[in-house]
């Protein structure tokens, strides 16, 4: 389990990797990638990142405004996709809003490179974030589940099915 910022209690028998930066958590994840039969990824630690940052406090004494240029971090998901081995199943997650969720989700598995996505429309209310419940999709090139309404954990157990028999397919054919 490699977590970025994150207070999440910790089970026995699971290795965590603590993470601050978009960088470490790349570092981290291509460490243990290679060993890895199943990669789900829920996101990232940023997708931007100041270009030239500073080591010390900006302060507003003098300044009119701060103009923040900022960079792409590296999109860690999309290029261990690019350099899995086979028999390696990748899921990443796609925070949606409204319309077009599912289009916009679909794209991004094949832009990625990714076995499925997990697609969360987080302009409906009562889901997802601050709710014990939430309702998905799951994509996968061969189509898409609809996962109804439920406690988070019958959620993601539903999810861990479809990555299980997702991954049975991958191997089956590696």
């Amino acid at each position: 389990m490699i977590a970025a910022n994150v207070s999440l209690p910790r089970t026995e028998g699971i290795e965590y990797i603590d993470v601050e930066t978009a960088a470490q958590l790349e570092q981290a994840a291509r460490q243990a990638f290679p060993e890895t039969d199943v990669l789900l990824m829920a996101a990232a630690v940023a997708d931007f990142r100041p270009a030239a940052p500073h080591e010390s406090k900006i302060t507003k004494t003098g300044r009119e405004e701060l103009v923040v240029e900022l960079e792409p971090t590296t999109d860690v998901i999309a290029a261990l996709a690019a350099e899995r081995r086979p028999g390696q199943t990748v899921v990443g997650f796609a925070a949606e809003h409204g319309e077009g969720g599912a289009e916009r989700a679909r794209a991004k598995l094949e832009r990625k490179g990714l076995d499925a996505i997990v697609l969360n429309d987080v302009s409906r209310p009562g889901i997802g974030f601050d709710s014990a419940e939430n309702e998905v999709s799951i994509v996968t090139r061969a189509g898409t589940q609809d996962v109804p309404k439920a406690l988070k954990v019958e959620v993601a157990g539903t999810i861990i099915e479809v990555v299980e028999t997702l991954h049975a397919e991958e191997v089956k054919t590696s």
